[in-house]
């Protein structure tokens, strides 16, 4: 179908048939699946974030590490990408702990196609909106990274609401100088308007701050 969300899907199950059967499923919907028999085997061949939208359907007990356990190592690790939990013998920890996990849906087996299917849209639906955040994250940073100290002082007095005038008394420039900060400004960070300068900058802010709380 046209609208369908294009992605990668992983499909993590250590039953070899479930795998196929899962991998067939996913591709009558015309998505892209790639199969791994264990979480071990899904970690050594995922090792950096995908460039592209993905999610991951994966079975909840396994034999070494559990589907729970590679979801946790998934968020310990700061990768964002959906889960879709599977199992014959999901009790209520185990489903409060994926959904505390961050897991899209916990689904018993055996799986009604239609539902996982749907669920599998939409978490590639997610996915692709969480890459299309970190590429205007990625985009603001750069505009950013390269302004000076001055400017940056600058730039907070604007968002902060203050005038021209009341930035010029207080960076001890004319009022002239400012104008033409404020238009240097606008022209490196790209905005349309002062509001989306305002926002713009927020957004590195808050970026900042999430990279500097982030697991070195």
């Amino acid at each position: 179908m046209k609208d369908q969300t294009p992605g990668l899907v992983h499909i993590v199950d250590d039953d070899a048939g479930m795998r196929n059967s899962l991998m067939m499923l996913v591709e009558s919907a015309s998505l892209t699946a790639r199969t791994y028999e264990s979480a071990e085997k899904f970690l050594a061949e995922m090792t950096d974030e995908p460039e592209h939208p993905g999610c991951i359907v994966l079975d909840l007990r396994m034999p070494g590490m559990s589907g729970i356990d590679l979801l946790q190592k998934l968020r310990t690790s700061m990768s964002d990408m959906p889960v879709v939990l599977i199992s014959a013998h999901a009790d209520v920890p185990d489903a409060v702990r994926g959904m505390k996990l961050g897991a899209v849906d916990l689904l018993q087996k055996p799986v009604e196609p239609a539902m996982l299917l749907e669920t599998i849209q939409r978490s590639l639906k997610l996915s692709e909106h969480l890459h299309r955040q970190r590429a205007e994250a990625d985009s603001v940073n750069r505009r950013f990274a390269h302004l000076t100290a001055r400017e940056m002082e600058l730039l907070q007095l604007i968002v902060d609401g203050h005038s021209n005038k009341q930035i010029a008394a207080q960076m001890h420039i004319s009022i002239k100088t400012v104008a033409n900060h404020r238009a240097s400004l606008m022209t490196k960070s790209a905005a349309a308007n002062a509001a989306d300068l305002a926002r713009l900058f927020t957004l590195y802010k808050s970026n900042q701050s999430q990279e500097s709380q982030s697991p070195r």
